[in-house]
């Protein structure tokens, strides 16, 4: 019976061991501006070939950018002159306290949605490109939510 009791023992350890590893904690990353956001369950983290951090799952892809853009217009010329079709665009103002505009474009027949987004007089935009059919930013457990909302700006230094 010790072996058997000492078996068991050892294989609880091993399970707790396994569980503890699986537990890891949300990764956050550090724009050039200071400010940091939550990389979303199941993203990976890659670099584009600008230099651009770019949160990619299944062929979902979200990049995340401190904006010159001066309003969701500037935003849209900008995108515009680089070949991307808009379709629409609507307010989400007071998106868990962030003013945010979600437009939403065509590339090359790939959907892509751009959230222009204001946290704490602080302009970002989050560009998802190729979201499943039924994307919606308001549901809680939509990755571009999630990481919307974890913007975090106390780092950044302003001038």
């Amino acid at each position: 019976m010790k072996l058997n009791s000492k078996i068991m023992v050892a294989l609880l350890l091993c399970v707790v061991a396994a569980i503890t590893v699986g537990m890891v904690a949300a990764e956050d990353l550090t724009l050039p501006d200071g400010a940091t956001f939550t990389v979303p369950d199941g993203f990976t983290v890659q670099e584009d070939d600008d230099g651009n951090t770019v949160l990619v799952k299944d062929n979902v892809a979200i990049i995340v950018l401190a904006s010159d853009a001066k309003s969701p217009d500037d935003a849209k010329k900008t995108l515009e002159s680089k070949g991307y079709t808009f379709k629409n665009q609507r307010d989400l103002s007071n998106f868990k306290n962030i003013n945010v505009v979600e437009q939403s474009y065509d590339k090359d027949g790939m959907p892509v949605y751009g959230y222009i987004c204001e946290v704490d007089g602080i302009q970002y935009i989050v560009s998802v490109a190729n979201p499943p059919a039924d994307w919606e930013i308001t549901d809680g457990n939509n990755p571009a939510n999630v990481l919307i909302s974890s913007i975090d700006t106390s780092n950044v230094q302003t001038e």
